[in-house]
């Protein structure tokens, strides 16, 4: 769990590091903790003036977290998956993620379809059959694993996980083809 820390930049990663680090030891590995982690990096990358401002207020000499840095810390890693459960999410996030993934999947499903019928039932059509359920999967997420990130962080995390699931669809086509 500890390799999603590299997704960090360098400066992110020589100050809190050793701190998260530690945080993460104590943790099994969990889906919610990855989707966190890289939803944190995602959130440094885009706003880094508001996400590493208290690294310039450390205290190089005793090396001890400042208050600020402590609350950047938390604010940077959650761990806590931002309300993906527990009080934070409240039965209206629960039926705007359904209502996502049924509508999704629904839509995506018809463009599928109609995919399909336009182009036959090629070995690239065959293997995009999966992601109308992947990608609504992953849209879902704003109202859930991603509660509370800034939009662009959403954005960036539910727009660039469907491209790689539509890439890893592509990738199966083509081998399909080989065979």
């Amino acid at each position: 769990m500890t390799s999603l820390l590299r997704l960090y930049p360098s400066r992110g990663r020589r100050r809190y590091g050793a701190d998260v680090a530690e945080m993460l030891g104590s943790s099994a590995f969990s889906f919610r903790t990855a989707v966190d982690l890289i939803a944190g990096a995602i959130d440094v990358w885009l706003h880094p003036s508001a996400t590493l401002a208290a690294a310039s207020a450390a205290d190089v000499q005793t090396g001890e977290l400042h208050t600020e840095e402590k609350s950047m810390l938390s604010r940077i890693i959650r761990l806590d998956c931002a309300g993906a459960y527990g009080p934070n999410l409240a039965k209206t996030d629960s039926i705007r993620a359904g209502s996502v993934m049924i509508g999704c999947t629904l839509v995506l499903t018809g463009i599928w379809l109609a995919a399909r019928i336009r182009y036959g039932s090629t070995p690239y059509v065959e293997s995009m059959s999966f992601l109308p359920f992947m990608i609504s999967l992953v849209a879902s997420m704003r109202y859930t694993y991603l509660k509370g990130r800034p939009t662009s962080v959403q954005v960036v995390f539910i727009g660039g996980l469907s491209l790689v699931l539509f890439l890893i669809a592509l990738v199966a086509g083509w081998l399909t083809t080989k065979i």
